[in-house]
């Protein structure tokens, strides 16, 4: 072997040793706890949180790093923790002020024999003063549910399953509501009578409908599969179904 050749195989062994050394598992596993305390410091404690992840799921065998980044977590924990009190408790105060100055427009009504939940009924809605008319009317059920109810009294029936709400062009409409449902009454003592509760997500739309047009006329399409009827909404109605829906929120906001 010639001298230059031997000199160029020694020259790249050297190379080799010194070039940059790969860093071991213990120490990038350090490099994360450091960088996480780093975020932890600069409070920015979902990052501190991933940097804690990573430390767990890529380096298992660093047991002592570990124990670092689960007592750095536990401090975040808690921060966290006393953060949520505060803003749990500054909600509380302010649903409770909401709930104390709306609830006032409804009563109470539970069946304790029957029903597992109460519901709330808009005071100037009374059942009995609208009976024998076909009408509208909300409720909130306890855990803020907030749902409608189309009422029909007829000579004929309809077997009416949905209600399209409209302002001139503008309408907003509920779920349908199968005959077969058990939302969806029916009976005939002379008149012909029917109920149907609409509890899905369409009943917000219809409330802001009606909140927002509130000083408008708004006709109500009781709908069947082959049949059709109008009503009309009444002042209290709207009153009744924009101070229903906007209970409903306080009631279910956390």
């Amino acid at each position: 072997m010639n001298n230059k050749l031997l000199i160029n195989i020694l020259l790249g062994f050297t190379l080799v040793a010194c070039g940059p050394k790969e860093p071991t598992e213990k120490e990038l596993a350090q490099k994360q706890l450091e960088i996480a305390d780093s975020c932890f410091k600069n409070n920015q404690l979902s990052s501190a949180k991933l940097h804690i992840d990573t430390i767990n799921n890529l380096y298992e065998k660093q047991i002592a790093v570990r124990k670092k980044a689960d007592s750095l977590f536990t401090q975040i924990k808690l921060i966290e923790t006393k953060r949520n009190l505060i803003y749990a408790d500054s909600v509380i105060k302010f649903k409770q002020a909401e709930f104390d100055k709306l609830v006032k427009d409804f009563r109470y009504e539970k069946n304790e024999k029957y029903e597992t939940t109460g519901k709330y009924i808009y005071k100037w809605q009374r059942t009995e003063n609208i009976a024998g008319t076909s009408y509208i009317k909300p409720l909130v059920e306890e855990m803020g549910l907030f749902t409608i109810t189309s009422v029909l009294c007829s000579d004929f029936p309809i077997n009416h399953q949905s209600a399209k709400f409209m302002v001139n062009d503008i309408s907003a409409e509920t779920e349908v509501v199968p005959l077969e449902s058990a939302y969806n009454h029916r009976y005939n003592d002379g008149m012909y009578f029917e109920t149907v509760v609409y509890r899905n997500s369409s009943n917000e739309g219809i409330a802001q409908l009606i909140q927002e047009y509130k000083d408008k006329t708004i006709k109500v399409i009781l709908q069947g599969e082959k049949k059709k009827t109008t009503i009309w909404l009444s002042n209290t109605e709207k009153e009744a179904i924009t101070k229903a829906y906007n209970f409903s929120v306080v009631l279910k906001r956390p």
